[in-house]
């Protein structure tokens, strides 16, 4: 994209924002995200069912294959559904995947969901809504809902950032974050 037309758009965009008098169509797709994030100490692919049933009963994959050792040149194995990589991923605690699944209830808070499989045998849920103050009401209730279900005693929230690939550095990840039950 040129300078010329990049600062054109970033003029009005700002211009939007800042005056809160936009009529531009466009602006609705530059939202931000929230994303938290919650430990799970074990793999389980009945429980991504039961999650993905209870909070995203209309959903699509956002892949349309699955290759092991993911982003390989020379995979191992190609899953071509979510069900037989879960399946999978139960059985190899070694090995690790990130999977996401898009909600396509726009009534829904929950946008987005991430999956990490980590690579030391368990899971990172994550979930995705749009806003961009990390302290608001709807972050918070998304976020103890999700909490409460999944059980889960490491969480956080913090904003358009993926988890890292290991339950050791995600605990220090999620201590660096914003958790509501550390107040």
């Amino acid at each position: 994209m040129s300078q010329v037309l990049y600062r054109s758009l970033s003029g009005i965009l700002i211009k939007c924002l800042f005056k809160n008098r936009c009529s531009c169509d466009w602006i609705k797709y530059l939202k931000e995200y929230i994303d938290s994030y919650y430990f799970v100490d074990n793999r389980s692919s009945k429980l991504v069912y039961d999650f993905l049933d209870k909070y995203f009963p209309l959903r699509r994959e956002l892949a349309e294959d699955y290759v092991i050792r993911q982003y390989s040149d020379n995979p191992e194995k190609i899953f071509y559904s979510a069900v037989d990589l879960l399946l999978y991923l139960d059985q190899n605690p070694d090995c690790d995947y990130l999977l996401y699944w898009q909600n396509l209830d726009d009534d829904n808070d929950i946008k987005q969901f991430t999956l990490q499989y980590t690579d030391d045998g368990k899971m990172i849920f994550g979930v995705s809504i749009y806003g961009n103050e990390l302290e608001s009401e709807k972050s918070i209730e998304v976020f103890n809902e999700v909490r409460n279900y999944l059980n889960s005693p490491i969480a956080c929230i913090t904003g358009e950032e993926p988890p890292p690939w290991n339950s050791i550095d995600f605990i220090d990840f999620c201590n660096e974050r914003y958790d509501p039950a550390r107040l």
